[in-house]
């Protein structure tokens, strides 16, 4: 089964732990210093929509964009708890071919979303992507699992499990790619005592952080900071997240470039 597919309706139940609101800060700070206001936001990857429906509570117009219907699906249902005026617009787009009305003032990729693109093609065609719609001087900000951490967590087991879900993670590391797949099964009580069983395979890829420099140099967006898990210091081993504040490129920068 696809990655997301069985997991969706649980998702969010196993992700209970994830600080929402750190990464919502984070976005807020970067935006508001801005000397160009950012209005309208793309939440690239967007999954359940929870950081696309708080930055539309934020009061910026967001589309949320992500690859699975089953994700999007439980996102729509947190955007219909919002007030009309302030749901975000969802679609149902792979990070590789975004097709938007226009282009917006800043795009935000969370929770690793990158490193599920694992061929180089996809992640060029991505940022290629993210370049075409975001406006000239808009910001992207995301944040990628460094290939140090896919390492340490070769051969690991994972325990999620909520009242009505228990969810098993085997993770197995290939150092010849740098991809680190999840084999995952998910047990899921339906009525009573009957449970069902989905299995659901996910695979991720470490990139180098100085190649993914390149690639986002060569989509014109240029890295203004490279930080680790505290959001603010360079990025060292010890970090199991690292993130990534870029800019698109303003078109005569690029005509000087080729000058």
């Amino acid at each position: 089964m696809n990655a997301y597919t069985g997991l969706a309706d649980c998702y969010d139940g196993f992700t209970g732990d994830v600080d929402y609101d750190r990464w919502l800060r984070w976005y807020l700070r970067w935006f508001r210093q801005e000397r160009m206001p950012v209005e309208t936001v793309l939440d690239l990857a967007c999954g359940t929509g929870t950081l696309t429906c708080l930055l539309a509570q934020e009061g910026y117009g967001v589309i949320g964009a992500d690859g699975s219907p089953e994700m999007l699906a439980q996102a729509m249902d947190k955007a219909l708890s919002l007030e009309e005026e302030r749901r975000p617009l969802l679609l149902c787009q792979e990070m590789e071919a975004l097709e938007l009305a226009e282009p917006v003032d800043a795009c935000v990729c969370s929770l690793d979303s990158l490193n599920y693109l694992t061929g180089e093609d996809a992640l060029e065609a991505a940022l290629a992507s993210v370049s075409k719609w975001l406006r000239p001087g808009g910001l992207f900000l995301f944040d990628v699992i460094p290939v140090w951490e896919f390492a340490r967590r070769d051969g690991a087991i994972y325990v999620d499990e909520d009242r009505d879900a228990l969810c098993l993670w085997r993770a197995d590391y290939d150092p010849s790619d740098q991809t680190i797949a999840y084999g995952l099964d998910l047990f899921q009580r339906q009525r009573g005592e009957l449970w069902t069983r989905v299995q659901e395979d996910h695979l991720e890829r470490g990139w180098d952080l100085n190649r993914l420099e390149t690639l986002l140099t060569r989509a014109e967006l240029d890295v203004e900071l490279c930080c680790g898990a505290d959001m603010v210091s360079p990025p060292e081993e010890q970090d199991d997240r690292v993130f990534f504040v870029c800019r698109r490129r303003r078109a005569y920068q690029t005509k000087r470039q080729e000058d």
